[in-house]
């Protein structure tokens, strides 16, 4: 037997071990919320019956953003829960219908499991449609920041509207890292003119160095800041991915005939009217998959391999073990998160 045959073979029995180990666990390790309690327990939770189209992911990565802490709650409905939607890991188990075109055993996969969750645990169960594989040189790490925020941006830029190079944007970015992936897209895909909206110097300079070309602190003059900022030109698009009082400020900034894009519907009390001769638009991912799965598949594939060139990168603000999470949560409850916390499993 040559010595790639025997290499071969040997890496072939590790990983069918590995599978067989995994899938004889009858329990894993999973971050659980009860109740009103603000504060995670991690605990042994028997592990489900897997679906047909279904796939068993070993997570080694799941993001933590700071929009999401004030949606665990309402997901969990007063029951045991655990959250977490974007997910880099490795397959383990697929379910009967799942083919090997669509994916195969022990393949490195991102996973955006926004109406299942439970990224926060060793293991999770995914649809294999919510299920990705990951070009060769992007990190596990990196996909788990990158296929949420990323592909909303992406959304709203290239297929609700379409900026090109030197056009301005206007962005609010606040702790989490919906508005920083907009400014990704905005500035280094598309080479469009961002002004970033935010409420530090440091992270005013973190805006600045992955590509806004100017940003304003809010205050009581804000539309007069980014209208100065704007150099009197056209402001086509605002992305809004703070809310709360920015929104109706912002708004008026956009010209006659220009578009407003608000990050997903969480993030506001009461969806605002949009200045006359405007256009407003909520993004949600879940709605653009049950509208049109492929163009969802699209979206998702197409910032893996935006990343894979090099034209946008993950931004890692703080990164936590599983049965450190709480931390996780009181280092964005104390506002010191510039992006995305990475909860790591393995």
């Amino acid at each position: 037997m040559t010595n790639l045959l025997k290499n071969s073979t040997f890496l072939l029995g590790q990983l069918t071990s590995k599978a067989l180990r995994i899938r004889n666990s009858s329990t894993y390790k999973a971050a659980v919320i009860r109740g009103t309690s603000n504060s995670f327990s991690v605990e042994e939770v028997a592990r489900t019956k897997l679906g047909d189209n279904q796939v068993r992911i070993q997570v080694h990565y799941c993001s933590l953003n700071s929009n999401d802490l004030p949606t665990f709650h309402e997901n969990s409905k007063g029951s045991p829960f655990t959250p977490g939607y974007e997910i880099g890991g490795e397959v383990i188990e697929l379910g009967k219908n799942v083919t090997k075109n669509q994916i195969i055993l022990g393949e490195k996969v991102a996973a955006l499991n926004l109406e299942r969750m439970g990224g926060f645990a060793e293991e999770c169960v995914t649809n294999v449609e919510d299920m990705f594989r990951l070009p060769s040189n992007l990190p596990l790490k990196d996909a788990a920041i990158l296929i949420s925020g990323h592909s909303l941006a992406l959304l709203a830029f290239s297929k609700m509207t379409k900026i090109k190079k030197d056009d301005y944007v206007v962005i609010s970015a606040g702790s989490g890292g919906l508005g920083l992936a907009a400014v990704d897209i905005a500035a280094n895909v598309y080479g469009a003119k961002v002004i970033g909206v935010v409420d530090s110097s440091d992270k005013a300079d973190l805006l600045r160095d992955r590509g806004a070309f100017k940003t304003v602190q809010p205050d009581s003059k804000l539309q007069q800041q980014v209208l100065k900022a704007a150099e009197k030109k056209n402001i086509k698009v605002v992305y809004d991915a703070v809310g709360s009082s920015l929104t109706e400020p912002l708004a008026n900034c956009v010209s006659s005939g220009g578009q407003i894009f608000l990050a997903g519907s969480h993030l506001y009390e009461s969806i605002p009217t949009p200045p006359f001769n405007t256009n407003l638009a909520v993004l949600d991912l879940i709605a653009i998959k049950n509208h049109d799965l492929e163009a969802y598949r699209c979206l998702v594939n197409d910032v893996l391999d935006l990343a894979d060139q090099g034209l946008i990168s993950a931004h890692v603000s703080a990164s936590f073990e599983l049965g450190d999470i709480n931390k996780a949560i009181e280092f964005i409850q104390e506002k010191k998160c510039t992006g995305k916390v990475l909860i790591r499993m393995l």
